[in-house]
């Protein structure tokens, strides 16, 4: 960090400890946020991002890993097949490559049987507010 992030940080810090008013707390944890974002992609941008908030209309589901799909052909990796619990009869499974990191960047497999949540996340300017 700058040294004017990290004072802005420190000064941040002691500001969402203290606030009472939910806004100026809001905007103070979206600064730092922000903050944060800029020094991961400085850093360490060679890791998967980190979510600390969503700034999309969002939602989670659980899902399970129902099976490990060996490929047909040498060479080509391993797919996971996971089905979302709340999917439609036909539409409920996905197979993606079985390549995910762990917290700490470290590649990993998933076995069968793995409970997931997956998130769905989409363009704020496509989605629609519900009527109440």
């Amino acid at each position: 960090m700058t040294p004017e992030e990290r004072n802005r940080m420190n000064s941040l810090c002691i500001g969402i400890q203290e606030e009472t008013d939910y806004k100026k707390f809001v905007a103070m944890l979206h600064e730092m946020s922000e903050l944060i974002a800029r020094k991961e992609r400085r850093r360490f941008h060679q890791f998967p991002a980190l979510v600390w908030q969503r700034n999309k209309p969002w939602k989670t589901v659980p899902a399970k890993v129902n099976k490990v799909v060996k490929p047909y052909t040498a060479g080509e990796p391993d797919r996971v097949e996971i089905a979302v619990v709340e999917g439609e009869d036909l539409f409920r499974e996905i197979r993606i490559e079985n390549s995910f990191m762990d917290v700490d960047g470290t590649p990993m497999s998933l076995p069968t049987g793995t409970e997931l949540e997956l998130t769905f996340e989409a363009e704020t300017k496509r989605a629609t507010a519900e009527s109440a």
